[in-house]
């Protein structure tokens, strides 16, 4: 079904991809991007679950939008009664990737389609946007972590 916003639609793969990692935890990052008919969101690439941050960032192109997801671990103290130790935990971020030497319609097509797509992965918790290299870095990731 096409986006109301946009008209793009959402192919099958990128739903099971996302549930692969949602549930499955079977990939690290999946990044997505409009086809070149700007008619639907395909997967672009799929990081396996030992893939790390760089990875992802190196997926992202600098001259063109992208979608991606990426399953972050990390720990907090644990609140048990002993209060002792560290408890993993796990979240996975949405990013809108929309670097500024991205062609213009490029951008006014992901953006339209942002939202709509969203919804389509249910299990997103953590939603980012960035621009530039700096604006998505494991630091950025961290902070909305504590």
């Amino acid at each position: 079904m096409a986006n109301a916003t946009s008209g793009v639609a959402v192919s099958e793969e990128c739903k099971a991809r996302f549930q692969e990692l949602r549930a499955g935890r079977a990939h690290r990052f999946v990044v997505f991007k409009i086809d070149d008919a700007m008619q639907q969101v395909v997967v672009d690439k799929v990081g396996p679950r030992g893939a790390g941050f760089d990875e992802l960032t190196a997926s992202l192109p600098a001259d063109d939008c992208r979608y991606a997801v990426y399953d972050h671990d990390f720990t907090v103290g644990d609140a048990t009664a002993a209060g002792e130790g560290e408890a993993p935990r796990s979240k996975i971020f949405f990013i809108s990737w929309s670097p500024a030497a991205a062609d213009v319609r490029s951008k006014m097509v992901y953006a339209s389609s942002n939202e709509g797509f969203k919804k389509e992965l249910d299990g997103v918790q953590i939603d980012l946007q960035a621009t530039e290299p700096s604006e998505l870095t494991l630091d950025v990731l961290k902070d909305h972590t504590t």
